[in-house]
């Protein structure tokens, strides 16, 4: 079957494809909670990304201006408090500002680049306070700042997870920055590995986790808990990509689901993006399932989840709120509603 080839400089090959093109409509299955903090979490996060430069290119203060980074905030986790939610705020800035640098920008085509900017992050997610020279790239100040104020608040337990987690999804984006490099599509098997880690969800895990009391011991993190947070990383991550896919494309990066779909098993976008679609329902009914099971075990006495039950049960809701949350983002952000005027960073 012939279809458009991926990599165009313009929409000129996939134009009636996009017009056509829609996402699912998905059913998600918990409520959505609002935090109250949002405006106050939205003003104070781009007052601290100007603090730190962070908007001073016209993409950089389009992408601040469409992502509504304080009711992300609100709506994904809306149980934390006002410096909580600032917080949060503050990391998806950061988050969606790294990640477009490299899948939207010209240093995501560049390893030796990327290899730099990577060797400032890791300097910054060092223990703050310690000794040594800090990160100069505007970014790397950043996230040295935030990390310094999560880790003021935070337990020892998150305290050791966020930067783990962090760089992980720097490893991750390391596979993805040769990749485009070549101009290189991933088969489906290594794209869904790599799509695990490289949108940072664990570590936003990890955050929204701290910043509203969900202290799930280790012992119990690689079991059935450990694969609901692999199943909500994949819900966001999958939806995430029939959103993206005009934005994707117009990058040239070939890093999403639809795209990679419609490579490897030759369909065309509105199939592509119905199969992807039927992915995320299907994921959406695992993570109901081992929710309910872990709803289960809790009562349990002889079982280790009984010993953590609090923890647990207020882990679950978390996810599920985030989940809930996030959809509601995605719908209505001007990030993915976006159809023109893109600016490379």
């Amino acid at each position: 079957m012939s279809r458009p080839p991926l990599f165009s400089e313009s929409f000129e090959n996939d134009r009636a494809a996009l017009a056509a093109y829609r996402v699912p409509r998905y059913s998600v299955p918990f409520p959505v909670v609002l935090g109250p903090h949002h405006a106050y979490a939205e003003a104070a996060a781009l007052r601290w990304a100007h603090a730190f430069g962070l908007d001073r290119t016209p993409a950089a203060a389009q992408r601040l201006a469409d992502m509504g980074c304080g009711m992300f905030s609100a709506l994904y986790c809306p149980r934390a408090d006002r410096d909580g939610a600032v917080l949060m705020a503050q990391w998806i800035i950061w988050l969606f500002l790294w990640d477009d640098l490299f899948d939207d920008g010209p240093l995501g085509r560049d390893p030796a680049a990327f290899r730099t900017a990577v060797a400032q992050v890791d300097r910054a997610l060092e223990p703050p306070g310690r000794a040594g020279e800090g990160p100069t790239l505007p970014l790397a100040r950043a996230l040295a700042d935030l990390w310094g104020t999560f880790h003021a608040r935070a337990t020892g337990t998150a305290r050791r997870r966020f930067p783990e987690s962090v760089r992980l999804y720097l490893q991750a984006m390391a596979d993805e920055t040769a990749n485009r490099a070549a101009e290189r599509i991933p088969d489906l098997d290594s794209y869904l590995r790599l799509r695990r880690v490289n949108g940072a969800t664990r570590s936003s895990i990890d955050m929204m986790e701290g910043l509203q009391g969900a202290e799930v011991p280790d012992a119990l993190r690689h079991g059935l808990y450990g694969e609901l947070r692999a199943f909500a990383s994949e819900v966001w991550l999958w939806s995430n990509d029939t959103y993206t896919v005009r934005k994707d494309l117009h990058y040239r990066n070939p890093h999403n689901l639809v795209l990679v779909l419609r490579e490897a098993r030759g369909l065309t976008l509105g199939e592509a993006v119905e199969q992807a679609g039927h992915m995320v329902e299907q994921r959406l009914r695992d993570f109901v399932r081992v929710a309910e099971r872990l709803r289960g075990l809790v009562d349990r006495p002889a079982d280790p989840h009984s010993m953590a039950k609090d923890d647990i049960l207020r882990g679950v809701r978390v996810l599920e709120e985030a989940i809930s949350g996030y959809f509601r983002w995605q719908e209505d952000t001007l990030r993915y509603r976006r159809t023109t005027s893109f600016l490379a960073p």
